[in-house]
């Protein structure tokens, strides 16, 4: 019996093919697992600038208080937010020298939605495409496909069943429109982006004080 590697006609081994490729599968499980969205301090920071800036908006809407300074309030401290988040993510992640092929969906995964959100928020508001009470229950069915990705790349079950709050409450905001929506989407940052962030970040510290 001759103990040879089957080869395709470009000469390269099937077998070594196969195994390089079973080896990037388990990389991609393994980087899943440890995956653990930023330590959750993600969820926590736009959970906490976004549930004040719609307790302001909310107030600014009863006060009967200017479109454009409702705009203002949201581009202010979406931009501002950003941008602190990019020095906060230079500063602590400057020693990891290499992401995660997880970390680097996730960071693609929420900079791409984010994006969209951005567009659906402002330009599809300024444009007057649709009525801006309709904006909260838009970007609640866009976080409710961001969330159940998201707990698919990092295997958390029920982080995808979070999408389905989302989903819920989009439909009920689209079904009853209203100023109250403002309040309903403020709670379902706390419930379902806060809650889950504060308990990711215990599993992270709970995991560094295991290892």
């Amino acid at each position: 019996m001759h103990n040879e590697n089957i080869t395709d006609p470009s000469g390269i081994s099937k077998i070594s093919q196969t195994e390089n490729e079973l080896l990037i599968i388990k990389k991609i499980v393994q980087d899943s697992r440890n995956a653990v969205a930023d330590k959750g301090w993600h969820y926590i920071y736009w959970g906490v600038i976004v549930t004040i800036a719609l307790l302001i908006n909310y107030w600014m809407v009863i006060s009967n208080i200017s479109m454009n300074y409702q705009g203002m309030l949201w581009f202010i401290s979406m931009i501002s937010a950003s941008l602190i988040e990019m020095i906060i993510v230079k500063r602590t992640e400057k020693d990891i020298k290499e992401k995660t092929f997880s970390g680097r969906l996730l960071s693609t995964l929420w900079g791409t939605s984010g994006v969209c959100m951005f567009m659906f928020g402002f330009i599809g508001t300024l444009s007057g495409a649709y009525n801006p009470i309709y904006i909260f229950p838009v970007l609640s069915a866009v976080l409710g496909a961001v969330y159940y990705i998201s707990g698919t790349i990092q295997q958390i079950s029920w982080l995808k069943y979070i999408t389905f709050g989302w989903w819920t409450g989009s439909l009920l905001m689209f079904i009853f429109p209203g100023v109250n929506s403002i309040i309903i989407f403020a709670a379902m940052i706390v419930f379902f982006q806060i809650i889950p962030g504060l308990i990711l970040h215990r599993k992270w510290k709970a995991s560094i004080l295991n290892y």
